[in-house]
């Protein structure tokens, strides 16, 4: 019976639970963000973005750059993280690439996703983004920092929108 219950123990500790309700939170964080906003990339001028839930509130759809020229992300809530789905125009390949963050606690304004995997990425040498950091200042300002890597090199877009 002891040894039945230190195994337990040793179980629960070393795999301790986790519990989705940080990701449902922030997810409702992020749907706040619905709406029209602007932002200025150097090197490509005013871009505007765009932010709507989709699928009855269970996606929010990103887009960002002009009426000709623009890309598409969308993030789903997955049990405790929260999942971002990059179709990236900066790109030559048309590659959908996959982000997610880390376990979510309670409820923050400040988002990391990295790299998981993607779909018709030739090499990992070809140009794909690989991290996004999503800050939530205000009601009326946010910023993403996209890193893009290409054979290796990394170069970060800052990305700071305001409300239209």
């Amino acid at each position: 019976m002891r040894i039945a219950m230190v195994t337990v123990i040793a179980a629960l500790t070393a795999f301790p639970a986790t519990s989705p309700a940080g990701a449902p939170e922030v997810f409702e964080r992020l749907k706040s963000l619905a709406g029209e906003w602007e932002t200025d990339l150097p090197g490509f001028g005013k871009l505007s973005g765009s932010v709507r839930l989709a699928s009855n509130g269970k996606a929010i759809e990103e887009t960002i750059g002009t009426a000709a020229d623009n890309e598409l992300s969308v993030y789903t809530a997955i049990a405790d993280r929260i999942l971002l789905t990059h179709y990236c125009a900066m790109t030559p390949d048309g590659h959908e690439v996959r982000l997610r963050t880390p376990r979510l606690g309670p409820a923050t304004d400040r988002l990391e996703f990295g790299f998981v995997g993607a779909t018709n990425l030739h090499s990992r040498a070809a140009p794909h983004m690989r991290r996004v950091m999503l800050t939530i200042t205000d009601h009326d300002h946010y910023s993403e920092q996209w890193t893009k890597v290409e054979a290796g090199k990394e170069t970060v877009f800052d990305l700071k929108f305001v409300r239209r």
